[in-house]
């Protein structure tokens, strides 16, 4: 790195006089740290608390107590709701009210969906020795979970907690939708925004299939296909399987990557190969990549980039969810009297999960940042979990 030269160096002292004088500047230096925490203890935030004792074993009931599950599950429909298109509107709707995989009706013997791992690894769209024939479609007895009960991720990502799925989308959605508005009042142009709200709100319907939760509160583990996560192909897959828009296809599938060069667009035209392999269907014909197996339809529509620029929660949720269970064990052994043991087994995960589901790993993340955060922290626990 070179030495600035001495003209463009300014000191700190003739940086104070430049600023109004010494006094002044002295003052800038000086300003008081400003704690919003206690601000944002929102009187709006509805509680359902319980007794230490009486935590819910059973991670779908954590997120059926939910006030704030149930708002962000009820803002996605509402966002979903403002879709233009009828007949795209009502799909979407129907989907997130029962997210149960029709495709999975193709699978039903072993035989089917030993062909479909014959299939995906033919197109190397599956690395073999990270997922085997048991794993390459999660359990499936004919019903799953609803949305808004399953988590953002897996426990060590975003939002890994009853409803994280529903606060994370919640949160996607309105991303999104500020974009296509913030286009329109900087650039005077619309997008198509029932594509991008639709994809958006779609993109993680597979979750309450992949990331089912198990007696002890933790959730099934994620096998890869395509270089991703399984939830991101059975989504794909499941639109297409219903004969949902290319469009809208092509969009949602963007929300794990952006075609910026020709690798990502590669990528994606990857992703949407093994969706239509497992939807049974053409890629090509169905309009969702050229023959060449390497892109997707062009040009590009913006509405895909939006989608991926509206998935971006995952940037803060995630780092803060992960801190954010260091800090729920810390209260767990202090405040609350767990055992190294407890810590590591089902009786922390549905503390955490009941936690996660009354208050968000998000605002507790926010909180230990502040002064006195710890303190801060327990005491908004205490009104969820009860001594």
């Amino acid at each position: 790195m070179s030495t600035p030269s001495s003209e463009h160096t300014v000191s700190r002292r003739s940086f104070l006089k430049l600023a109004g004088g010494a006094a002044l500047g002295a003052a800038m230096f000086s300003m008081p740290s400003f704690s919003f925490a206690r601000e944002l203890d929102n009187p709006k935030r509805t509680l359902k608390p319980v007794a230490f004792k009486n935590i819910p074993k059973n991670a779908v009931a954590a997120a059926q107590a939910s006030p704030l599950v149930q708002k962000s599950f009820d803002d996605i429909v509402r966002l979903a709701n403002t879709i233009e298109n009828g007949t795209l509107r009502q799909a979407v709707v129907r989907l997130l009210n029962d997210p149960t995989p029709t495709f999975m009706q193709e699978y039903s013997s072993a035989a089917s969906r030993s062909r479909l791992y014959s299939a995906l690894a033919a197109q190397n769209l599956i690395d073999t020795s990270k997922i085997d024939e048991t794993h390459i479609l999660p359990p499936f007895n004919g019903a799953i979970q609803e949305f808004k009960t399953a988590p953002g991720s897996g426990y060590g990502s975003h939002h890994p907690y009853p409803g994280g799925l529903a606060t994370h989308t919640s949160c996607n959605m309105h991303i999104t939708d500020y974009i296509c508005r913030t286009y329109e009042e900087v650039f005077y142009y619309a997008v198509n925004k029932d594509i991008a709200i639709a994809a958006q709100a779609l993109h993680d319907i597979s979750k309450p299939f992949v990331f089912q939760w198990k007696a002890d509160g933790s959730s099934l583990t994620e096998y890869p296909i395509a270089g991703q996560g399984a939830h991101h192909a059975l989504a794909l897959a499941e639109v297409i399987y219903r004969g949902f828009p290319a469009e809208e296809v092509v969009a949602q599938a963007c929300a794990h990557g952006a075609p910026t060069s020709k690798k990502e667009e590669a990528d994606i035209a990857g992703w949407l190969k093994a969706a239509a392999i497992i939807a049974g269907k053409d890629p090509v014909a169905y309009g969702l990549v050229g023959k060449d197996g390497q892109t997707i339809p062009h040009p590009h529509r913006q509405e895909g980039y939006i989608v991926h620029l509206g998935d971006h929660d995952w940037v803060l949720s995630s780092p803060a969810a992960q801190k954010t269970v260091l800090l729920l064990k810390k209260i767990a052994y202090q405040e609350y009297g767990m055992s190294q043991s407890d810590l590591e087994g089902p009786a922390f995960n549905h503390f955490r999960n009941y936690v996660g589901a009354q208050l968000s790993y998000m605002y507790l993340n926010m909180l230990e940042a502040e002064p006195n955060g710890y303190k801060l922290a327990a005491e908004q626990v205490a009104k969820v979990i009860v001594k």
